[in-house]
Formats: structure tokens, sequence, C-alpha cells
């Protein structure tokens, strides 16, 4: 049987999954050494993500328009 993938890198995060739910780390490097930071539940850092993008008018909004002659 083929076990299943737990761990997901992406850049300098780290996704690990225990007991159906996943978890955020931060890696951070120290003179070669891996060192990793809890940060969260996947869900929550979604939520804050998307909570902060929203209040600073981030990506996704509507775009303005341009000047006249523009």
């Amino acid at each position: 049987m083929i076990e299943k993938q737990r761990r997901y890198k992406f850049d300098d995060y780290l996704l690990r999954e225990r007991k159906g739910r996943y978890y955020v780390y931060k890696l951070e490097y120290e003179n070669g050494d891996a060192k990793e930071t809890y940060v969260g539940p996947l869900a929550d850092v979604a939520e804050k993500h998307i909570k902060l993008k929203d209040e600073i008018g981030g990506v996704g909004g509507t775009p303005h328009k341009a000047a006249a002659g523009i």
C-alpha cells in the first residue's frame, strides 16, 4: 500500500497533515540548519490572509479607471 504524503513544502513554508488537519510552519535557515516555527492551522492562516487582503484592498479588487487621454 502506498503511503500518503503528509508534508508539503512551498518556498519557506511547510504544510503538515495530522489527523486530517493541516498546519503551517515557517522554515528559517541558520548556518545551514533548518528551524521550523509554528504559524498555526491552515484554515486560520488562510482566513487571516483574506481578511488582511480585503482591508488593504489587495488583489481581486475592482481596477481603477485611467484618467482621460491615457
